[in-house]
């Protein structure tokens, strides 16, 4: 097959058109897919953890005071701003452990970075939405 012909058949036009486009527009329809989690699992039954939870405001001095004098370290003259201060959510951190712990299997030199973590709407919640 010479590189014309492989060109031909690559752009869908047959030998006999002879480089001329096909005059007639193919369109297909398709209707509207509702949005998944993964295939199969609509995205409606299913609600996303948080990774991280905010933190009683109460605790926020002791954090901000123990965060910024790490990130300051020996530099006295240094300012900071913090802004939020959230915690792990231990819900989410016990299901990526046990998640990755399943994808590595017999691997343990294998890694896993943990994107989303979903928990299955209750039914009320469902019928109600």
């Amino acid at each position: 097959m010479g590189l014309r012909s492989m060109i031909r058949a690559l752009l869908g036009r047959s030998s006999s058109s002879r480089g001329h486009a096909d005059k007639t527009a193919r369109t297909t329809v398709q209707p509207p897919r509702e949005p998944e989690i993964a295939p199969g699992y609509p995205a409606r039954d299913w609600e996303e953890i948080p990774a991280y939870l905010p933190v009683d405001p109460a605790e926020h001095r002791e954090a901000v005071i123990i965060a910024t004098a790490i990130a300051a370290a020996d530099k006295p003259e240094s300012s900071f701003s913090v802004k939020h201060v959230s915690m792990a959510n231990p819900e989410y951190r016990r299901v990526a452990c046990i998640a990755t712990a399943l994808g590595a299997g017999a691997l343990p030199e294998s890694s896993f970075v943990v994107k989303h973590v979903y928990r299955q709407k209750s039914l009320e919640e469902t019928h109600a939405a």
